[in-house]
């Protein structure tokens, strides 16, 4: 089971039976699952954002071992911002509303898509920190890490630009005009 069905799956799962009960009323039906939606993508930002503060924390570390390699620790720290840069967005993200009067209407299937792109930056986050382990190790053993760093940043680089797909969506743009 992935990361978006276990969510979606524990999100149903806390729902009183009032509330269940109201899923069957077809106005209710569509206000709650629009609503439902927005706390996975909550929930999902909120569990890649403490996966990134253990990455953080390792990516540090990795930097201060690297301070006798001055190119590198700038490598280092140039990833750490990007990183940072990354965590602050992730953690002050829309949560898919919008108003009753707002030009951009967030529709239930662009829910969907914001909750599929979260679950995949859980994963995303999950390869980082994975990178930064192995990293670690390779510089903790002395040997160079020049190649690894690369893959590590062009990894988080990718990682960016998934996330801003997701405020594609948010600014209104279908996510195949941003494919082209």
């Amino acid at each position: 089971m992935g990361v978006e069905e276990t969510v979606r799956s524990e999100m149903k799962s806390e729902l009183s039976l009032i509330e269940r009960i109201a899923l069957y009323i077809p106005g209710y039906r569509g206000y709650r699952e629009k609503n439902l939606r927005r706390d996975e993508d909550r929930a999902v930002r909120a569990e890649v954002a403490k996966t990134i503060k253990g990455t953080k924390a390792d990516l540090a570390t990795i930097q201060r071992e690297l301070v006798s390699q001055p190119d590198l620790m700038l490598d280092m720290e140039r990833i750490r911002t990007k990183v940072d840069r990354y965590d602050v967005a992730v953690r002050k993200a829309v949560n898919g509303y919008s108003g009753f009067h707002s030009t951009v209407k967030i529709t239930e299937d662009d829910l969907e898509a914001l909750v599929r792109w979260d679950a995949k930056l859980v994963e995303d986050i999950e390869l980082l920190r994975q990178g930064a382990a192995d990293l670690l190790k390779t510089v903790d053993l002395g040997a160079d890490a020049k190649a690894e760093i690369r893959n590590l940043e062009r990894g988080v680089d990718s990682m960016i630009e998934d996330y801003n797909q997701r405020d594609t969506i948010m600014k209104g743009f279908d996510s195949q005009e941003a494919d082209a």
